[in-house]
């Protein structure tokens, strides 16, 4: 019979070739000298709706409300804008002219939590929809799910477990989708700084890339021709309920760089 003892140095072994084994998490920790992730402005249908969805299920705080016009929140140094749109059209409303199926601009945004299982069962328990369940995607490693806020945004979660006692949550990832990928490529690569991640799963590989700066991750979706400009199919004085803009900034800096990127969307950057 082997004693226990001697499992001990053995037991030690083990987990300390598996920590040197593990791979390098995607989202690190980031310093105030790196690319943060600070803002976004979504359009919404109902502002009083919107702002309960992400206070409670992201514990964002409300900093200012004006009825009728803007819902200003925050969650640690991330804000989050709610603009009450005009007439404003849900995305699940458009009719599409004909051959036309998709829509170009800001399309998800995501953070990773430390909360991440208890966040998911939260959002069943009050029967929030998903737009995908729980799955590991094989380029970024890492488990996530996608929640639809009240105007049908897809919002992002990450797994990633910490010590801490308090409900966290990190902005660390947007999507873009555009009908001009190349360009779009190369703008966030030249004017951003991001680079491209290699692609494990090449089944997507002409549709889909996904770019890193600093722990900050760029889904960048490369649409068929098929795929129309908001303005395309707007009525006047109507909103699209939708992510508007998205905000980031690198050290202390308060001078902005650019406010949009090569497609028109309102990318807001700060240097």
């Amino acid at each position: 019979m082997i004693k226990n003892q001697n499992f001990a140095p053995l037991l030690l072994l083990i987990v300390y070739v598996v920590m040197m084994f593990h791979p390098k998490p995607v989202f690190s920790q980031k310093s105030i000298s790196e690319l943060r992730m600070t803002g976004a402005t979504l359009i919404v249908k109902d502002l009083k709706v919107s702002a309960g969805w992400y206070r409670k299920f992201l514990q964002f705080s409300i900093e200012e409300y004006r009825p009728n016009q803007h819902v200003k929140m925050r969650n640690d140094e991330f804000h989050l804008t709610l603009r009450q749109g005009s007439g404003t059209l849900l995305k699940s409303q458009i009719r599409f002219k004909e051959g036309k199926k998709y829509i170009n601009g800001i399309d998800k945004i995501g953070f990773k939590t430390n909360r991440f299982d208890s966040l998911h069962l939260y959002l069943a328990h009050y029967e929030q929809k998903l737009f995908k369940d729980t799955y590991t995607d094989p380029n970024l490693s890492i488990e996530s799910f996608i929640a639809i806020d009240p105007d049908g945004n897809k919002i992002q979660f990450f797994n990633q477990p910490n010590n801490s006692q308090l409900y966290e949550i990190d902005p660390c990832y947007f999507t873009i989708q555009s009908s001009d990928y190349i360009n779009t490529l190369k703008w966030y690569t030249t004017q951003m700084g991001f680079e491209e991640i290699e692609i494990v799963d090449d089944t997507n590989l002409h549709f889909q890339n996904y770019l890193t700066k600093d722990g900050i991750i760029l889904e960048l979706i490369h649409l068929p021709y098929e795929s129309v400009e908001t303005t395309e199919f707007m009525p006047l004085e109507r909103d699209l309920a939708q992510i508007e803009q998205v905000s980031f900034k690198i050290g202390t800096a308060k001078t902005k760089a650019f406010v949009m990127d090569n497609n028109g969307n309102k990318v807001v950057y700060m240097k």
